[in-house]
């Protein structure tokens, strides 16, 4: 069941990164400059491997959320201590999963900034903590300065990447 379900998160990734449909559907992941980007911003040019594989992190961390191993890698491969950032990512919906109505994009994007912080903020926990508590059992927040460095719409969501400064 783990295999088929790495399985379908690689596809879905393959399909996030290399398929291009109308832009209303899909878009690939493309650098984004943000007009609120952290004060001296240095970031390095990180690729869309590299981001898939944050992604992947998060979610097998979600799937197996009592694996403090999965915890440390993730810290280990989204923390760039060069850097003092945290690069994360956040998913939203851009419909109503119910009504179907369409939410406002800013609004999605929103959604996908807090909880791509929400990562950044276990991130931060984990780190200090000897990478507890289990995903899901955060106490604690943290407001990091921010910058968005990737924006994809795949289907019904909206994938958005962070570096979130430590």
């Amino acid at each position: 069941m783990k295999i088929v379900r790495i399985g379908l998160i690689c596809s879905f990734l393959l399909v996030l990164i290399c398929c291009q449909k109308n832009e209303t559907e899909t878009e690939t992941i493309t650098q984004k400059n943000n007009e609120a980007a952290l004060p001296g911003s240095s970031l390095p040019s990180l690729s869309n491997d590299y981001l898939v594989s944050i992604y992947e992190a998060q979610e097998l961390i979600k799937i197996q959320q009592d694996d403090s191993a999965l915890r440390r890698l993730y810290c280990e491969k989204a923390y760039l201590p060069e850097h003092r950032i945290f690069v994360t990512m956040g998913i939203a919906r851009l419909h109503h999963p119910e009504s179907g109505a369409t939410i406002p994009e800013h609004m999605a994007e929103k959604a996908a900034r807090l909880d791509a912080i929400r990562w950044a903020s276990y991130g931060k926990e984990w780190m200090a903590n000897n990478y507890e508590p289990p995903f899901g059992q955060l106490q604690t927040s943290f407001q990091p300065d921010i910058e968005i460095i990737n924006k994809a719409h795949v289907g019904d969501s909206l994938f958005v990447f962070i570096a979130a400064r430590m």
